[in-house]
């Protein structure tokens, strides 16, 4: 496997840490800095992984365009993230983005761990 495939997978356990973090600072009063600060950090690492695509795929693949939306999502998602704080209609949407998110990622990490980094045959 080559290291985009690690790294993918790691910004997909990074994620879930993030949900649990946010989980915990809603229903279990963490510090929401905990949040914030892991979801800067996972961002980074999607910026990193998104990097190694483009050098392993080039820019015109499938597998870039695909990490290039989960980028824009997450920063939607950051956008609500940073609304939520003053509305709970915001913390829906939120949460609801996050499984866009979630799915955005488990794809990638699926297309780039498959050969060749295209989408997979059904």
């Amino acid at each position: 496997m080559k290291i985009s495939g690690s790294a993918a997978k790691l910004v997909g356990a990074m994620l879930l840490v993030q949900v649990i973090l946010g989980g915990g600072s809603t229903l279990l009063r963490f510090p929401a800095a905990y949040h914030l600060i892991w979801g800067a950090l996972t961002f980074a690492a999607l910026l990193a992984v998104t990097f190694l695509l483009v050098r392993e795929h080039g820019i015109g693949s499938t597998v870039f365009r695909l990490a290039a939306a989960a980028i824009l999502d997450f920063v939607i998602q950051g956008l609500l993230g940073l609304a939520s704080f003053g509305s709970a209609v915001a913390i829906v949407v939120h949460l609801a983005n996050a499984f866009v998110l979630t799915i955005l990622t488990t794809w990638l990490i699926i297309m780039v761990s498959s050969t060749g980094g295209s989408p997979p045959e059904p």
